[in-house]
């Protein structure tokens, strides 16, 4: 039970502390303000476990609010157009299929999805600690940074705005990480964060370039 502890309070002080974690996680050293708490770093297996529950915890609350705006409609057009009943209970299953569908997909592929975009930015965070400094532990240093940033998943369970608030301190656990592990500048890693998005716009600007000219 102390484990598991301890790991919940390692993932959340990652949102509270995100610099001085990092710090004392690399340099093995106890909390500042704390010196009997001592971080480990999460691994990736438990940050997404951990993450994983959150996502659940999300899909019921998806649930939960979609089967009362459908029985809320279906009431509602029932009593005031009572002729439509049966095209609105049509559509209205229809749809609720669909989402529930989309919402086990969601919880389901999680960990894949979570997976992927780890090593993606892990991969990216390796190839600018190669060219900053050759003498950092580059695979260390990214798994710490990308590992933790998965701690953002704790707001999911925020009702309708829980995923917005989710992918800007996702991005922000990233730049926080960056900062105090690479000593990059505010600038650098803003370019380190864009860096995908360039990548694909670079990507997509090539296919319809090359499409265009085909089909020209």
């Amino acid at each position: 039970m102390s484990g598991i502890y301890q790991l919940v309070e390692t993932y959340l002080f990652v949102l509270v502390h995100p610099y001085r974690i990092h710090h004392s996680i690399r340099h093995h050293l106890g909390f500042p303000g704390d010196a009997n708490f001592n971080p480990s770093p999460l691994t990736l297996a438990e940050a997404i476990s951990i993450s994983w529950l959150f996502s659940i915890i999300k899909g019921f609350g998806k649930l939960i609010i979609l089967n009362f705006f459908l029985q809320t409609l279906w009431t509602f057009n029932s009593e005031e157009l009572s002729f439509l009943s049966p095209v609105f209970e049509s559509a209205g299953l229809s749809a609720y299929y669909f989402f529930l569908f989309s919402i086990l997909l969601d919880v389901i592929f999680f960990p894949v999805v979570a997976m992927v975009k780890t090593e993606i930015w892990s991969f990216i965070i390796r190839f600018y600690a190669r060219i900053l400094n050759p003498e950092l532990p580059r695979e260390l240093i990214a798994d710490q940074v990308t590992t933790h940033a998965l701690s953002s998943n704790l707001f999911v369970m925020i009702p309708i705005i829980g995923d917005l608030v989710q992918f800007a301190l996702y991005y922000f656990l990233l730049y926080s990480g960056l900062r105090a592990n690479l000593g990059a500048t505010r600038g650098l890693s803003f370019v380190i964060l864009l860096s995908p998005f360039v990548l694909l716009f670079m990507t997509l600007t090539t296919i319809t370039l090359t499409f265009f000219i085909a089909f020209s």
